[in-house]
């Protein structure tokens, strides 16, 4: 299927590695012109060298910290002034540490609103005049089944990625008359560097082995194995595409059957 996705220019956030880095790559294989971010400049390059060896095509690649909205901003500016435009934003963050509940510090819950609420809300602000004004965007907010399928290993994660079901659905309302569409993807147990750190703190918490963590995660899930990050790409590139016009305000989950709730 042609997704038309050749005169797109698409911003990754969070895109050196993981679910950010797939994302790229999915787009690079569209053929749209791809901007990645992440915080260090030498991994982001490194990164943009790996892409461009998979895909034969080179993503721009800026370094910000999405912690600060300076470096957003200039981010974006930077963006706009090479290419003219976003026309797809990917509002990817990592994911706040965990902690057993009690350990967890007034301190650590705001963390994770630092760490990833606050830039993905950030991120959405600075992108979204310039759709609105041309009338046309897409905003993918990469959020997490841990908003509606709560655990106790990851308090704070879940918690943050239930404010940002909420936010999805009311940027989705803020952007609609403007033909900026907004929607989110709840990734699962995908198989990422994230994952690989819940299954450690999950053994470390319950005194089990990473491989018997790693076989929980699994279980969880309808079809009994984990993600890939393609599978992820994939659908991003769909909500991106004119064949998602009439989609917006909605959240996919891709786990695997994983969250049980309606």
């Amino acid at each position: 299927m042609d997704l038309g996705l050749t005169d797109k220019v698409v911003l990754v956030t969070a895109a050196s590695r993981g679910l950010g880095y797939a994302i790229a790559a999915g787009f690079l294989s569209e053929g749209s012109t791809v901007v990645i971010s992440a915080r260090n400049q030498e991994t982001l390059d490194a990164a943009a060298g790996r892409l461009e060896e998979e895909t034969g095509a080179r993503p721009g690649a800026i370094a910000a910290d999405c912690t600060h909205q300076d470096d957003i901003d200039r981010l974006v500016a930077a963006v706009e002034e090479q290419f003219g435009r976003i026309d797809v934003l990917i509002n990817n963050s990592a994911g706040p540490p965990t902690k057993p509940f009690v350990e967890l510090s007034d301190d650590d819950w705001r963390g994770a609103l630092e760490i990833k609420f606050l830039p993905q809300i950030r991120c959405a602000r600075a992108v979204l005049p310039g759709m609105m004004e041309r009338g046309w965007g897409r905003i993918i907010t990469i959020i997490g089944t841990h908003g509606r399928q709560p655990h106790a290993y990851v308090f704070t994660g879940g918690v943050v990625n239930a404010a940002l079901l909420n936010f999805n659905k009311a940027l989705a309302e803020e952007g609609a008359p403007a033909n900026v569409l907004a929607n989110a993807i709840n990734p699962g147990p995908i198989d990422t560097e994230r994952m690989q750190y819940l299954a450690e703190e999950m053994a470390r918490e319950n005194g089990i082995t990473y491989d018997e963590a790693r076989g929980i995660q699994t279980q969880e899930t309808m079809l009994k194995r984990f993600g890939q990050p393609v599978e992820v790409a994939a659908a991003a590139a769909f909500f991106a595409s004119d064949k998602a016009n009439f989609i917006t305000g909605t959240t996919l989950d891709i786990d695997g059957g994983q969250t049980k709730g309606v």
